[in-house]
């Protein structure tokens, strides 16, 4: 066999992997809005030096100028369980849990030297995701009641090895996105000094494609120290599906619509340094710019698919005579109202940092860890809802590698995330009436990867 056939055949096998990961990726769900969970490996040290460590290929998701330091052809494929504790308790005594089923988050990657300058690399990722569900008649069904999101990304990419000092890398993205959000309608509705009865719930469910891009710098002053900086674009989704409103008192019906936001854009600053042979230490800082995640936007494409339920003529019939005149103009309003449901977040860029260590127990064993630090993006504490939480996190993580041969990597991580913040949550977006207050907001995450070098 010819060197060019042997290659041909590595990379049709290495393909063959990132093309079954794809098939696991398209049906996964996953805790938590942006993921980090690409890298088991990383995950270990808790993403510290994120995309220059050169101990697997995740690289090309997180800056894919380290791919220069992946020698020949690799690939791996990764996966993640994640599971979800978000304990509230109402001040009245309620209580009640957003967990969900337990959600894996898949990922696989493929880089290829071509030369001594230049690489080419194929990402298959997550990195956007949560599943919460409470149960659909909890006190603050109004907040959310349930939410899921499934990404994939597909991120080809390529480095160039600029000199012995200096690497550049990019790629293209292209993002599948799957949510469904289902939320509480708010049982009354001021119409100048007339209260409306309204109540039920809204559900919505969409798929969409769209394109981002990510870029990545990587600087070695020297064998044992470096620096890197990436950046990755935002995402404007527009997702096109169905959209429902059920059980209110005036109207109801489903139909075609859409949904709308925006993710963060995303920095990473990493850098790594091996202060002696056997053992390395990391450092991250990673911005995402929640400011553009202003809002939820959703809406139906013909709101003359709502129309008036069975109840709302008898309301109607006890108004007193003097407003049944302002009785269409009213059901117009509130068609408006229901189909177009804007949830705001209004939210603000946040940091991660992160340090870790990594020490090369034997040339087979190696064991890491890792502690974060990642602040809180809601801006204002009354925006916080059911569906997304958040709040200032600690991360503690750990980790190990094993390499029985020099072809042959595994990787196993386990790490704890938990919210140390503020966690109350209010009446409304408008209120200032404090209802209750997540007790927890814990995720525990467990990795495997294995990586092969042909």
């Amino acid at each position: 066999m010819t060197t060019k056939n042997s290659v041909f055949g590595k990379l049709t096998i290495a393909a063959a992997l990132c093309s079954s990961a794809i098939m696991c990726a398209s049906t996964a769900s996953a805790a938590g809005f942006q993921l980090t969970e690409q890298s088991v490996a990383g995950m270990g040290r808790a993403h510290a030096g994120a995309g220059i460590i050169g101990d697997d290929v995740s690289a090309i998701h997180f800056n894919p100028a380290g791919m220069t330091l992946l020698h020949g052809l690799q690939t791996t494929v990764a996966g993640t369980y994640v599971s979800l504790d978000i304990d509230y308790k109402g001040l009245n005594g309620a209580t009640e849990n957003g967990r969900d089923k337990p959600a894996s988050i898949p990922a696989a990657y493929l880089s290829y030297q071509v030369n001594d300058s230049l690489w080419l690399g194929l990402a298959i990722t997550s990195p956007y995701g949560m599943r919460i569900r409470y149960n659909n008649d909890w006190a603050q069904r109004e907040r959310g009641i349930s939410g899921s999101v499934t990404t994939v990304d597909i991120n080809p990419s390529i480095a160039w090895k600029v000199n012995e000092y200096v690497s550049i890398g990019g790629g293209v993205s292209a993002l599948w996105t799957h949510s469904k959000i289902k939320s509480g309608i708010t049982k009354g509705y001021q119409l100048g000094n007339v209260g409306v009865p309204l109540g039920g719930e809204f559900e919505y469910k969409g798929s969409d494609w769209m394109f981002t891009y990510n870029l990545g710098l990587m600087v070695s002053p020297t064998e044992d120290l470096r620096f890197g900086v990436s950046y990755r674009s935002s995402a404007h989704v527009t997702a096109r599906g169905d959209y429902y409103i059920r059980g209110n008192a005036l109207m109801n019906g489903e139909g075609d619509g859409k949904g709308r936001l925006q993710t963060p854009e995303t920095v990473y600053i990493s850098a790594t340094w091996k202060p002696i042979q056997r053992l390395r230490l990391s450092g991250l800082a990673r911005w995402a710019n929640w400011k553009k995640f202003e809002n939820m936007r959703f809406s139906m494409d013909n709101l003359n698919n709502l129309q008036p339920s069975s109840e709302s003529a008898g309301l109607v019939q006890g108004l007193p005579d003097k407003l049944k005149p302002m009785v269409p103009y009213a059901m117009g309003v509130i068609q408006h109202k229901l189909g177009n449901v804007n949830i705001e977040n209004n939210w603000k860029a946040a940091w991660l940092f992160s340090l870790g260590a990594d020490l090369d127990i034997t040339d087979q064993w190696t064991i890491r860890g890792g502690i974060a630090l990642e602040t809180d993006p809601i801006k204002h504490q009354q925006l916080r809802t059911a569906l997304i939480p958040d709040t200032k996190r600690l991360w503690l993580t750990c980790g190990l590698s094993w390499k029985p041969t020099p072809k042959w990597q595994i990787d196993m991580a386990y790490g704890h995330i938990r919210g140390i913040g503020h966690r109350d949550l209010y009446a409304s977006a408008e209120s200032n009436v404090k209802v209750g207050k997540f007790e927890k907001m814990n995720a525990w995450m467990a990795g495997a990867a294995v990586t092969y070098r042909f």
